[in-house]
């Protein structure tokens, strides 16, 4: 038999861990009464309860919340419709969310999607580069004539999302061990980040708010934001409310340098 090259080999293995090509086999040998089918398919099984231990991992309340049943029958359309493609695994269930939303039995239910997506935001949020902070003590060096022009940035790990249904309040049940309520449409925005102390949070925002940091996310200055308020808001002293936004959102890690 011809010797192939192993980066040949390798890629022959995983043609048929993702696809069923048995060009491999004429490189397996039987081994006592264990024959190369039976050998093939015991790694191939190993290939997927290791892509099935990474979905459950990263999504345990979503786990929780479909049922061994149902989250077996996700898992293994999964790993079907999206081979691993990654050196690494901590990307592979990146595509989780748009699964749920297009394949039935699950896309009949979108909270699913919502709830994979909410379950890698914090993922997200906790993996991002680590940059330093802005702090107070830098607010208080800031010069009164550069207010105006002040343009701030967010911190690596700030995320926002959207939710059409109970998807935030859902998982929280289950994390706290409750059993959740039925799915609702609940329109919400939520923010997430890591914080300070290196731990994800999560909070939801008000029109208000994320009307604010939609706007420094575009580069928009502090007189922007000033004038802003100035149209939507009944309180007088626009600076103090601007300034207690940015205190609230610097106490929490949310920029960066």
């Amino acid at each position: 038999m011809e010797k192939l090259p192993l980066a040949i080999l390798q890629q022959q293995m995983i043609n048929y861990l993702t696809d069923d090509k048995m060009d491999i086999s004429k490189h397996i040998v039987d081994q006592g009464n264990i024959s190369c089918q039976v050998r093939l398919n015991i790694y191939k099984n190993a290939y997927f309860q290791r892509l099935k231990e990474v979905i459950e991992n990263d999504h345990e309340m979503l786990g929780l919340y479909l049922g061994d049943d149902l989250f077996d029958k996700m898992a293994l359309g999964y790993v079907e419709q999206y081979p691993s493609s990654y050196t690494s695994l901590r990307n592979y269930a990146d595509n989780l969310p748009l699964y749920l939303s297009k394949n039935a039995p699950f896309s009949e239910h979108l909270i699913l999607s919502e709830l994979a997506h909410f379950e890698r935001l914090l993922l997200t949020a906790f993996d991002a580069a680590d940059v330093e902070r802005f702090t107070l003590m830098h607010l208080q060096e800031i010069k009164q004539h550069e207010w105006p022009k002040l343009i701030f940035r967010f911190h690596p790990s700030v995320q926002f999302a959207h939710f059409k249904w109970n998807s935030v309040e859902s998982w929280q049940a289950l994390r706290s061990e409750k059993s959740p309520e039925s799915a609702k449409k609940e329109n919400s925005t939520w923010l997430f980040w890591r914080n300070n102390e290196r731990l994800t949070e999560f909070r939801s925002l008000s029109l208000e708010e994320f009307t604010l940091i939609e706007m420094i996310l575009a580069g928009q200055d502090f007189s922007i934001l000033c004038e802003y308020l100035l149209t939507v808001s009944d309180n007088e002293d626009v600076n103090s409310l601007m300034l207690n936004y940015l205190v609230t959102w610097i106490e929490q890690g949310l920029f960066r340098l």
